[in-house]
Parts: C-alpha cells; structure tokens; sequence
C-alpha cells in the first residue's frame, strides 16, 4: 500500500486503496476510529470490521463527506462495540463542548502558515483564527479517547484533550520524539 500512495494523492480523488488500507493495516489497535468519505461507505466499512473481528472501532463520515468528525455539523458514526455489535449514531461538536465553525475556518494553508499555527496550538498562544483548528483537533481527539475507553463521555474525551494540549505536554512529547528520531538518525548514519 505504501508504494501507491504517492500515485492515489496525485490522483486527487479518493481510490478503493483507501477503503482497504484500514481493512489490511497489519497493526491491528485493540481500539480505533476509521474516518470515511462517503456516508455510503460507513455501514460497508463497519461491517467489514465485524466480520474481521475488530472490536470497539468506530467508522465516522461528517456530514459535509469528511472523513474525520465534523465541527461544522454532525457526524454519522458506526460503532462497533466490544461484542461486535453496530450501532449507528450521531454526533454533533456540542456533544465535545465546543462550537461549530465553518469548516473553512480550519482550512490549512502554506506549510510555513500551517507550521505556525502549530507552534501556536502546541505553546497554548492561539490566535482568533486558531479557535477553530483547535476545536477540530478537540472533537477528533475527544472521540479518539472516548471510544479508546480513555474517557467515559466525548465531553470528558474534549476536555482531556484540553487539559492535555494547554498543559504543554503536547509539545514535549512532540520535542522529545523529534529529538529521539534525529538520534536514532545519527545513529543509523
């Protein structure tokens, strides 16, 4: 799957690689959430997940066909719990306790832009632009702990993404893992 993911990024458009890289990934979480493009793909991936015996995955399509939780609206969710069963469900950034925002306004743009918008989020000096960026990362994150069994509601999973975030421990994690990749570079070298 790697070789091709240069050709399917060119190709602009979404390919069944991407329906069958999360199917084949040999790592295999004992939790995870699938992002789809397509509200049609959602119960197509779901199920493909039960009968490989994945348990306590969830599959989100927002509304918009983004393949990741929403903040400009709802999110359709299928969720495959720890006995295989599907429930299908909405979500709404409400339920992370944020607004919504136009999902332009979490739009990237250049990388020296981008990289500066992530100094700023990682450092907890976020500007009124930022807001919106943070929350998608809030309600994205915020689900990731809630169905990882981290946190027993979506608020709760916002919040400790929250905590997280504005306490720096993103940032030293992020410093120290670049730090051990440039060693483990030299070393190698």
């Amino acid at each position: 799957m790697r070789y091709l993911a240069k050709t399917r990024k060119e190709l602009g458009f979404p390919t069944p690689f991407n329906v069958l890289g999360p199917l084949t990934n040999p790592v295999q979480p004992g939790r995870a959430v699938i992002g789809v493009n397509s509200t049609k793909l959602g119960p197509v991936m779901s199920e493909a997940l039960q009968i490989l015996g994945r348990r306590n995955y969830a599959v989100v399509c927002g509304d918009e066909n983004l393949d990741e939780i929403s903040i400009a609206g709802s999110t359709q969710v299928w969720h495959i719990d720890d006995v295989g069963q599907i429930e299908h469900y909405t979500i709404h950034p409400n339920d992370f306790g944020v607004p919504t925002h136009p999902l332009a306004a979490a739009a990237g743009s250049s990388l020296d832009a981008n990289q500066a918008t992530l100094i700023r989020l990682l450092s907890n000096n976020i500007t009124e632009h930022d807001v919106a960026i943070r929350d998608f990362v809030l309600v994205n994150t915020g689900f990731l702990l809630y169905i990882s069994g981290k946190a027993t509601s979506m608020n709760e999973g916002a919040d400790m993404a929250r905590e997280t975030l504005e306490s720096g421990k993103v940032k030293q994690l992020l410093e120290s893992f670049a730090q051990s990749t440039q060693q483990l570079k030299t070393a190698l070298n």
